[in-house]
């Protein structure tokens, strides 16, 4: 989702990408082709699109933030497993385990896990 934003918002090359994202540029090129990461379309949560928005944005900067990026990408992985984001993939992946009443996702995050506090936008 990011290097995909990188790439068409802010027109960086792969590389440039893979530079941002601390991954190889043929791991950016995987993301681009879908051969990788398309397990699930992530695009559909409305929260995740907003931070990968974000999270684009702040590796774009000249001066990339990778202190409130982390920050963001942490809240990120904590509202997927909080929401159960992954449940559906699992159910599918193994039929035979039954993902109602499942808490291994959750484990031990707090209830404020279940939300990803964006930034806000500047006033225009």
């Amino acid at each position: 989702m990011v290097s995909k934003r990188l790439t068409e918002n802010y027109s960086m090359t792969q590389q440039e990408v893979a530079g941002r994202l601390g991954v190889t540029q043929a791991s950016v090129s995987n993301y681009a082709r879908k051969a990788r990461g398309m397990m699930l379309d992530l695009e559909v949560d409305h929260n995740i699109a907003k931070a990968a928005d974000q999270v684009a944005e702040l590796l774009a900067s000249d001066k990339p933030d990778q202190r409130e990026t982390l920050r963001l990408m942490t809240e990120v992985c904590d509202y997927v497993r909080f929401n159960h984001v992954l449940c559906a993939l699992h159910e599918e992946l193994d039929p035979a385990f039954k993902t109602e009443g499942c808490f291994a996702c959750i484990g031990s995050l707090p209830p404020e896990s279940g939300v990803i506090r964006l930034k806000a936008a500047p006033l225009s």
